[in-house]
């Protein structure tokens, strides 16, 4: 596949690039990284469920870099959401709301910086599925403190993202050919995240608690419809749901368990070779991703390399969870959003434009090192030339390496099961189990149902 670029105005590629860009080879290797904590003793903490421990190795802001504070705050929102801080965890998860927001309106200025430097060099403005997650884990504390109507806020602010989302992604495809910069792009992933099972569920709940059946029924239709118009996004069955539209006399217990990790972030290798007025790009791992890219006045003979980020599944430790009720009659959870597979979807959807930014980049500033080793090589020894020409390369890859920031406490997976119960209190057992059938950990909780309340278990295992 051969791709048109733009042809670049070299007039302000030599007059900018070739003395900002050599300057900046150096210093944006330190600029480029990011500091996030992550090691064994945090999965240790994470897998034995000691979330004062994990509070303690990645809830702590000196532990982030200033650029860094989103994540900061959806980690330490999510841990503190798991150890029940509910005031806690809204607290820290409407700052990384907040703080997303403005950096969302800063976005011109984002781009202009990461046509210099790379996205590693910005303030983190979060991943999307992260952007519209947050305002679940916000509903969800809301309802723990008693807080419904805030927690309908939260909900609304949901439907608001998605809405926006949509433009965004219209968008994005229109900045990527946009004045006929790309005669045969790649196209993006159509993948389109408009509707939010999971929060459609939360809404539902919550209406029917407040004996407003009408609303929770056409709530059932929209989980309905997200399942059925997306079906990237929910490849699974829907689960079987209780009809609000029903009106049981009997109370309706419902358990939603969140499971696994979600996704992370792995660098891609990518490498650049130039013929005239072409450039070659190609992956060397183990998929192979080669294609064309015109690219007007370049000659042959340059080599490039930069990383790019790929996001990937985690492996997954729970693989059933089985709600067992005083009786001993056991429920099993089903899939109602996968998270995971949200965030994979929706990150691809962008991938197009990260891929045309790093190319760019990855040229002009291996253009100016080529450029500033070639000086170097006129009026300096060889010695001081060879090591300045080895510098500049190294320091062309480094400022390229992917960014891989991402939030590392948010689930994989939100199952649910609905158990018609009579009024009272009851004692339920949730069992989480591996694709091996170990029990991995039973969760014993103590619930007051009846009529009028949301009725709601809120359970997890990482």
């Amino acid at each position: 596949m051969i791709l048109e670029a733009a042809k670049p105005s070299w007039g302000w590629f030599k007059a900018t690039f070739s003395i900002l860009l050599t300057g900046l080879l150096i210093s944006s290797c330190a600029l480029t990284h990011t500091m996030q904590p992550r090691g064994k003793d945090l999965e240790h903490a994470l897998e034995m469920r000691d979330i004062p421990a994990a509070l303690s190795i990645a809830g702590k802001p000196k532990q982030y870099r200033p650029k860094d504070r989103v994540l900061y705050y959806l980690d330490a929102g999510l841990l503190n959401y798991y150890n029940g801080d509910w005031k806690k965890s809204n607290k820290l998860l409407q700052k990384a709301e907040d703080a997303i927001e403005e950096l969302n309106t800063k976005s011109i200025s984002k781009s202009a910086a990461s046509m210099l430097l790379n996205d590693n060099s910005l303030d983190y403005s979060g991943e999307d599925y992260e952007d519209v997650y947050i305002n679940v884990f916000k509903a969800l504390n809301f309802l723990k403190l008693g807080d419904r109507e805030a927690a309908f806020v939260e909900v609304r602010r949901i439907d608001e993202k998605l809405g926006y989302l949509e433009q965004s992604y219209a968008q994005m495809e229109k900045e990527l050919h946009k004045d006929a910069q790309l005669k045969s792009a790649k196209k993006s992933k159509n993948t389109k995240f408009h509707a939010s099972a999971l929060a459609r569920y939360l809404s539902l709940m919550m209406y029917e608690s407040e004996g407003n059946f009408d609303a929770a029924r056409i709530d059932l239709e929209n989980i309905r419809y997200a399942f059925n118009s997306q079906s990237e996004l929910y490849p699974f069955s829907m689960p079987e749901l209780i009809d609000p539209s029903a009106k049981s006399l009997a109370p309706v217990l419902r358990v939603l368990a969140f499971v696994n990790r979600g996704p992370i972030k792995k660098a891609k290798e990518m490498h650049i070779h130039s013929s005239e007025d072409l450039l070659l790009v190609g992956s060397v791992d183990e998929t192979v991703d080669v294609f064309s890219l015109h690219w007007p006045d370049i000659h042959e003979g340059y080599y490039f390399k930069f990383a790019l980020p790929d996001m990937v599944e985690r492996p997954a430790r729970v693989s059933e969870v089985v709600a067992v009720t005083p009786d001993g009659s056991r429920y099993s959870l089903a899939k109602l959003e996968d998270m995971s597979l949200v965030a994979r979807q929706t990150f691809e959807i962008k991938k197009s434009l990260i891929q045309l930014k790093s190319i760019t980049r990855s040229v002009l500033k291996g253009l100016a090192a080529e450029k500033a080793q070639s000086m170097a090589s006129r009026n300096s020894s060889s010695l001081f030339a060879a090591l300045m020409m080895i510098a500049a390369d190294v320091a062309v890859f480094i400022s390229e390496n992917a960014d891989l920031r991402l939030a590392q406490f948010f689930p994989a997976q939100a199952m649910v099961a609905e158990i018609p119960l009579s009024a009272g209190q009851h004692e339920i057992n949730l069992e989480y189990y591996s694709a091996a059938g170990n029990l991995l950990y039973r969760d014993l909780q103590t619930v007051k149902v009846q009529p009028g309340s949301v009725n709601l278990v809120q359970s997890w295992c990482l």
